[in-house]
Protein backbone atom coordinates (compact mmCIF):
# COMPACT_ATOMS: atom_id res chain seq x y z
CA UNK A 1 0.00 0.00 0.00
CA UNK A 2 1.42 3.55 -1.11
CA UNK A 3 0.60 6.61 1.08
CA UNK A 4 -1.46 9.85 -0.24
CA UNK A 5 -1.44 13.33 1.37
CA UNK A 6 -4.66 14.98 1.01
CA UNK A 7 -4.33 18.53 2.13
CA UNK A 8 -7.54 20.49 2.22
CA UNK A 9 -7.99 24.52 2.39
CA UNK A 10 -11.01 26.31 3.20
CA UNK A 11 -11.84 28.60 0.65
CA UNK A 12 -13.77 32.11 1.70
CA UNK A 13 -16.71 30.73 0.85
CA UNK A 14 -16.51 27.95 3.15
CA UNK A 15 -20.00 27.29 5.55
CA UNK A 16 -19.44 24.26 7.26
CA UNK A 17 -22.44 22.28 5.93
CA UNK A 18 -20.40 19.24 5.09
CA UNK A 19 -18.09 18.76 7.86
CA UNK A 20 -20.40 15.98 9.47
CA UNK A 21 -20.15 14.08 5.95
CA UNK A 22 -16.60 14.45 5.84
CA UNK A 23 -16.55 12.96 9.24
CA UNK A 24 -18.53 10.71 8.35
CA UNK A 25 -16.69 10.13 5.41
CA UNK A 26 -13.38 9.81 7.72
CA UNK A 27 -14.55 7.01 9.80
CA UNK A 28 -16.02 4.65 7.11
CA UNK A 29 -12.13 5.03 5.74
CA UNK A 30 -10.98 4.20 8.46
CA UNK A 31 -13.03 1.28 9.38
CA UNK A 32 -12.14 0.11 5.91
CA UNK A 33 -8.27 0.09 6.65
CA UNK A 34 -7.91 3.33 3.85
CA UNK A 35 -7.11 5.66 6.56
CA UNK A 36 -4.00 6.45 7.56
CA UNK A 37 -4.46 9.52 9.83
CA UNK A 38 -6.40 12.87 9.85
CA UNK A 39 -6.51 15.97 11.16
CA UNK A 40 -7.15 19.10 11.28
CA UNK A 41 -5.06 22.39 11.38
CA UNK A 42 -5.27 24.61 14.79
CA UNK A 43 -5.63 27.52 12.89
CA UNK A 44 -9.38 26.05 11.34
CA UNK A 45 -7.60 26.53 7.83
CA UNK A 46 -8.55 23.09 6.71
CA UNK A 47 -6.68 20.03 7.04
CA UNK A 48 -5.23 16.79 5.60
CA UNK A 49 -5.35 13.30 5.81
CA UNK A 50 -3.71 10.81 4.57
CA UNK A 51 -4.97 7.45 2.57
CA UNK A 52 -3.71 4.14 2.01
CA UNK A 53 -3.93 2.79 -1.55
CA UNK A 54 -2.44 1.24 -4.19
CA UNK A 55 -2.47 3.65 -6.89
CA UNK A 56 -2.21 7.53 -7.40
CA UNK A 57 -5.86 6.92 -9.34
CA UNK A 58 -7.31 4.74 -6.83
CA UNK A 59 -6.30 7.40 -4.29
CA UNK A 60 -7.47 10.30 -5.99
CA UNK A 61 -11.18 8.44 -6.48
CA UNK A 62 -11.38 8.08 -2.66
CA UNK A 63 -10.75 11.75 -2.07
CA UNK A 64 -13.33 12.72 -4.60
CA UNK A 65 -15.93 10.82 -2.16
CA UNK A 66 -15.09 12.96 0.31
CA UNK A 67 -18.51 15.32 0.93
CA UNK A 68 -16.65 18.20 1.58
CA UNK A 69 -14.64 18.33 -1.56
CA UNK A 70 -17.13 20.76 -3.18
CA UNK A 71 -16.14 23.62 -5.29
CA UNK A 72 -17.33 26.57 -2.78
CA UNK A 73 -16.06 25.11 -0.37
CA UNK A 74 -12.23 23.89 -0.02
CA UNK A 75 -9.44 23.74 -2.38
CA UNK A 76 -8.20 19.42 -2.20
CA UNK A 77 -4.56 18.89 -3.26
CA UNK A 78 -3.40 15.28 -3.69
CA UNK A 79 0.23 13.94 -3.62
CA UNK A 80 1.67 10.52 -3.16
CA UNK A 81 3.81 10.77 0.29
CA UNK A 82 6.98 8.79 0.97
CA UNK A 83 6.49 9.05 5.15
CA UNK A 84 8.11 6.70 6.78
Amino acid sequence: MKKFLVLIERKPSFTGNFIQGHREFLQNLRETNGLFTAGGFEDQSGGAYVLLADSFEEARSMMNRDPMNQENEAVYKIKEWNAV
